[in-house]
């Protein structure tokens, strides 16, 4: 990826990941995806990524009930969880942060690449931010490009997430990301992808939305709701 910072990856929690799995790859034209098994085990949880073309779904469900994720959705029920996005220079993001009087919640290794994971108090959602290496590559590569699909809809072109005050969400999404953003603006473009900050209406903040390009015309102006997500088609 030489276009940075950039949205590839969103990341989603479900009761049940079979039949969840199956409605995503039904209504998105996609294939069986890749997984880490004992890395997420380890975290509380069950997935599978579906790969697109450069950006990435994942569907995850709790391990079981009294692990983290299980408290969570019992208590918030289906959900877009985190937003990933890759950067080129993850000490200079970090640097931003902390001006902000920011620290991630969580960080690691992982694949030779460095994860850090910030709180959704501070971004509207979880988010990670991640350093990969090389820049043009994504975990668990090679096998995660292998499996994916453009036969339905194309890579996700605009995300969008329910926050308290999305002006004010824009602006430290912008100055730690380092994107230009005018001053009442609540859209950020991250290498051709949109983040859109909308107000929460009933509540419910985080990752709310998704709009995918229609590869299949017959399927444009379509949308399904899924882990508490809605999927449009363009």
């Amino acid at each position: 990826m030489t276009g940075l910072p950039a949205i590839r990856q969103l990341v989603f929690l479900a009761h049940d990941l079979p039949s969840t799995l199956a409605t995503a790859r039904r209504e998105l034209g996609l294939r069986a995806g890749v997984e880490d098994a004992e890395g997420m085990a380890a975290l509380g949880f069950i997935h599978q990524v579906l790969t697109i073309a450069d950006t990435f779904l994942e569907f995850s469900a709790p391990l079981g009930p009294d692990t983290m994720p299980g408290r969570l959705v019992a208590k918030r029920g289906e959900l877009g969880y985190m937003v990933v996005i890759q950067v080129a220079d993850i000490e200079a993001v970090r640097a931003r942060a902390r001006a902000s009087g920011l620290e991630p919640v969580f960080e690691t290794p992982y694949e030779g690449h460095t994860i850090t994971q910030w709180h959704p108090r501070d971004f509207g959602t979880l988010v990670e931010f991640d350093q990969i290496r090389p820049p043009d590559t994504w975990h668990m590569a090679p096998r995660i490009f292998q499996t994916g699909s453009t036969e339905v809809v194309g890579d996700f072109t605009e995300v969008e997430l329910a926050v308290s005050d999305p002006v004010a969400s824009c602006r430290r999404w912008a100055e730690v990301l380092d994107v230009p953003a005018e001053p009442d603006r609540t859209w950020l473009e991250l290498s051709g992808r949109t983040l859109r900050f909308v107000a929460d209406t009933d509540g419910r903040t985080g990752l709310v939305g998704v709009t995918l390009p229609a590869t299949d015309r017959d399927r444009a102006g379509h949308s399904f709701r899924l882990s508490g997500v809605q999927f449009r088609f363009s």
